[in-house]
């Protein structure tokens, strides 16, 4: 792929960016139907408790709300398919074991992801319901990474890390706040060592020694190790660690980095999470990880992890081919030739049938005419043509 710069607008959809994304659907749809995943399509708007139940504060800001003049309730327009998926998981399927589900759709943003981004993002995602460890955890990983290269990333990079870290740290210290650790956090997620030596004061030196260094990890090989060496003697980081390690030598990506300090989500993620990085983008274009309990909202406490693929600025970014076309005489009541045309639509051609009049040379800017239909030696055949000719 190249051009990877966004336009200063990307509302609109013209025919090649939405003749891609429809490319794009398909690719992942199929890619996660391989692996076992079924396709759901939730509704594009519900009610609050079913939309923002189980997530925290993290989407109430991006929902865009109003009352639903049937009923007096809140309702909104989904910012994230997740929370939906969870809910037909717990509270509709209601299966005993494990549920594999996956969609492709448009969500809808109070404000912009980024500066640059679409408040209409379209999404594929896959999510799988039931499944505790690791190998859980990896397979939804490889996946991620599978739907990268399907649609077109040649080399994938994912930056991967672990809440239970700095989760595992915070709680053992017996000097932790909610609003202590919202603060560390915060710092934590904005890579501020100076913000983050405020915030972390009133906690242990031990505390502060640990978090300032895991700030500053964010690398490749050798950063594991370091994560470790900071965490001996809490048992639940290094087991945290551990299962970091032990996914990102098996995920298959091209390039691997390590999130020492990963708190992206920290209300929401409770173990792995992981994003798919592209040159010169200003967001991740995949995030995922392990979310257990968001069914609990629903009546049913499920283990979860999955991962959400921004569909809609790749489509934008790609400056795909344009597709191949035959042209044919404006119809007629010559039913070969309606034939012909009707047998080479069915067979997956485009044939674009020109009214009386139009000139096939403005066609260039939708197609690529290589063929066209002619009358030759008492039959309707296609021949080859060039650009020139046309």
């Amino acid at each position: 792929m190249t051009n990877w710069v966004l336009p200063d607008h990307i509302a609109d959809m013209l025919p090649r960016q939405t003749r891609e994304l429809e490319t794009l659907r398909t690719r992942t749809l199929e890619v996660m139907r391989s692996h076992g995943f079924e396709a759901i399509r939730p509704p594009m708007f519900e009610f609050l408790d079913s939309l923002l139940t189980g997530t925290g504060n993290r989407l109430d800001r991006t929902t865009i709300k109003f009352v639903d003049e049937a009923s007096g309730r809140q309702a909104g327009f989904r910012a994230d398919i997740t929370p939906q998926v969870a809910r037909i998981d717990a509270h509709i399927l209601n299966r005993t074991g494990i549920t594999r589900l996956c969609y492709a759709g448009s969500v809808l943003h109070a404000r912009p992801r980024h500066p640059l981004a679409t408040r209409q993002p379209y999404v594929a995602g896959a999510e799988m319901f039931g499944a505790t460890g690791r190998e859980a955890d990896l397979e939804m990983v490889r996946l991620a990474v599978d739907m990268q290269r399907e649609v077109g990333i040649r080399r994938v990079h994912l930056a991967i890390g672990h809440t239970g870290i700095v989760r595992s740290i915070l709680k053992s210290d017996p000097a932790l706040t909610p609003a202590i650790q919202d603060a560390v956090v915060a710092a934590l997620s904005d890579k501020d060592p100076a913000g983050l030596a405020v915030a972390a004061a009133p906690l242990s030196a031990k505390t502060v020694e640990a978090l300032s260094g895991l700030c500053l990890i964010y690398g490749g090989d050798d950063a594991l190790d370091r994560v470790l060496a900071l965490c001996k003697g809490n048992p639940d980081a290094e087991k945290a660690v551990d299962e970091l390690r032990w996914i990102a030598e098996r995920c298959g990506a091209d390039d691997v980095t390590i999130d020492g300090a990963s708190v992206t989500g920290f209300d929401y993620y409770t173990g792995i999470s992981f994003a798919g990085l592209v040159e010169d983008l200003p967001e991740p274009l995949l995030r995922g990880g392990r979310y257990d309990g968001i069914g609990l909202a629903f009546g049913r406490f499920r283990p979860a992890v999955g991962f959400t693929l921004y569909l809609r600025e790749l489509a934008v970014l790609r400056t795909p081919e344009l597709p191949f076309a035959v042209i044919a005489p404006p119809a007629s009541e010559d039913p070969k030739l309606e034939s012909l045309v009707r047998k080479l639509r069915h067979a997956g051609r485009i044939v674009v049938q020109l009214l009386p009049g139009e000139d096939p040379a403005g066609l260039a800017e939708s197609f690529q005419v290589t063929e066209r239909i002619v009358f030759e030696k008492g039959e309707w055949q296609v021949v080859p043509v060039s650009a020139k000719s046309i």
